[in-house]
């Protein structure tokens, strides 16, 4: 459309401007040809009079064209053909010269207007094609709505020339509203704007003001609501198409048409309805995409839910066992327990209720990692202190592995959640104890390496496979060679997740004289809240 607007004027002035431009061409050559007719012959005006029409019909519209060859053919007669200044011909072969001149100037100028018509809509339609492909390419990439209502909305307006475009969609009353918008739209009353969005929205079909023409006539021949009788000023032409699917509507494109401009065309609602097309794929694929991401969400929220289930299903009731055949053993009225049989039933319980207690503080933690509310409830403590704590309730679950802990002199208190790191250890020392030998030592190390503290746990056993040091921080992810061993393989993930909500990480690397060491790093604060 752009294209076609540069040749072809449709305003009175432009109209006016090329009939003016022809008659100065056409005056100007016939003003320069005059000192030397009588060395020209009716061939040679003839031939350069033709080329004057040929050329304005090259700009001009048709009615300019067909003028200028009218009026060739009477300055050819008038000026240049004897006796001078009358529409009389003296000698009879140049009568028939002047019609067959007259002939080629309509003829001529007839094909290079439509030789230019057509170049000027195959460059149209190209531009057309190019712009809708470039769109097409824009609504496959964007996948938020709001952008890709404005994009299309934008394209409306650069492309067809209309003053104002906007997308109506329902929200949640069902009512339409504006989603995006360019230019200023005619002043409606807007309850009859209303019902005119309402008739394109319920019937898939277009409806507008008709701008006191007669109303918009659908498809299916029902009459559109008109508001002309409503329209407060002689306004811009305004028009409602459907933007509907094959199975339901989905919004409504509204377009004011420039008033200058005479109507929509045929041609350009065909191009308006294409871009509203354009416009109902791309907000359906946007709903598609967001269904599909929300049944991903909730498939991998029924995986998760099942995979733990699977998981701890074994460690829940395993100490649930013990405690229940601890506490009926000592409810049994028909046994008479010693002291120290009593003590080692409730030793169990005690024992197993801790286990208990760790697994679903292990789901809690797992619970909010996942849920992305994981928030350290920071303290300063001693780290020394809070390690040796740990280690010392850990050796009574674990006394077939020594527990040595080395802490280095420079160490400084630490700006943590104390209950949260304590759980780190936990979790680490119980995995190193669950693939060490019995007897194997457990070490705990802690220093200062610039602006970090480094602790690592270090075990004797197999080690970890090549390529698996990541791997092992995944939820559930276990080991092949180790898939018989207890656990439910979520404490490492337990620990990545906490580490880093305290600004650290977490890793694993081989031992040069066998075994494991999973080292974490805390940041060190000073005082004043700056990392050291």
């Amino acid at each position: 459309m752009i294209v076609g607007r540069r040749w072809l004027r449709v305003g009175d002035r432009w109209r006016v401007f090329d009939a003016l431009a022809a008659a100065v061409i056409l005056a100007v050559a016939t003003l320069a040809m005059l000192p030397f007719r009588e060395r020209l012959n009716l061939l040679n005006v003839s031939l350069i009079f033709l080329i004057l029409v040929v050329a304005i019909a090259l700009f001009a519209r048709r009615w300019v064209s067909v003028g200028a060859a009218v009026s060739a053919f009477l300055l050819v007669n008038f000026v240049f053909i004897l006796p001078y200044y009358t529409f009389s011909v003296a000698r009879t072969d140049h009568v028939l010269a002047l019609f067959v001149f007259l002939g080629a100037a309509l003829l001529t100028s007839e094909l290079v207007y439509r030789l230019r018509s057509r170049t000027v809509e195959a460059l149209r339609h190209g531009e057309q094609m190019t712009t809708l492909n470039e769109l097409s390419a824009v609504l496959i990439g964007d996948v938020e709505q709001e952008p890709l209502l404005a994009t299309i909305v934008e394209h409306v307006v650069s492309v067809t020339g209309v003053s104002a475009c906007a997308i109506l969609l329902p929200d949640d009353d069902d009512q339409l509203v504006a989603r995006a918008a360019v230019g200023p739209l005619p002043d409606l009353n807007i309850r009859d704007e209303s019902a005119l969005a309402r008739f394109a929205y319920e019937q898939r079909e277009a409806g507008g003001t008709g701008r006191g023409r007669g109303r918009i006539v659908g498809p299916s021949g029902r009459r559109a609501p008109s508001a002309r009788a409503f329209v407060r000023r002689r306004a811009d032409e305004v028009l409602y198409l459907p933007i509907a699917t094959a199975n339901r509507a989905v919004g409504v494109l509204r377009v004011a048409w420039p008033l200058n401009q005479g109507r929509f065309t045929p041609e350009t609602r065909q191009l308006l309805a294409t871009f509203a097309n354009q416009a109902a794929l791309a907000i359906e694929r946007v709903r598609l995409i967001d269904q599909a991401t929300q049944a991903a969400v909730l498939q991998r929220s029924d995986e998760l839910k099942s995979a733990l289930l699977s998981a701890v299903s074994h460690d829940l009731r395993t100490p649930l066992a013990a405690i229940k055949a601890s506490a009926t053993s000592l409810l049994q009225s028909d046994v008479e327990w010693s002291v120290e049989d009593t003590r080692d039933l409730l030793q169990a319980i005690d024992e197993e209720t801790d286990r208990l207690t760790r697994i679903v503080g292990n789901l809690l933690d797992l619970s909010r990692i996942e849920a992305g509310v994981l928030r350290p409830e920071r303290a300063w403590c001693d780290l020394g202190e809070l390690i040796e704590e740990t280690a010392g309730r850990l050796r009574a679950i674990v006394p077939s592995h020594p527990i040595q802990v080395s802490i280095g002199s420079d160490v400084p208190d630490a700006f943590i959640d104390y209950v949260e790191i304590s759980q780190v250890l936990v979790n680490l020392l119980e995995n190193a104890a669950k693939y060490s030998p019995a007897g194997a030592p457990i070490e705990i190390s802690v220093e200062r390496a610039g602006g970090q503290l480094v602790i690592a746990v270090a075990d004797r056993g197999p080690g970890i496979p090549l390529g698996e040091e990541e791997r092992i921080f995944e939820k559930f992810y276990r080991i092949a060679s180790r898939r018989g061993a207890a656990g439910a393989g979520i404490g490492l993930s337990i620990c990545r997740g906490i580490i880093e909500a305290h600004g650290g990480r977490i890793w694993a690397e081989q031992r040069p004289e066998g075994g494991a060491v999973l080292r974490f790093t805390l940041p060190i604060i000073t005082q004043a809240g700056e990392d050291a």
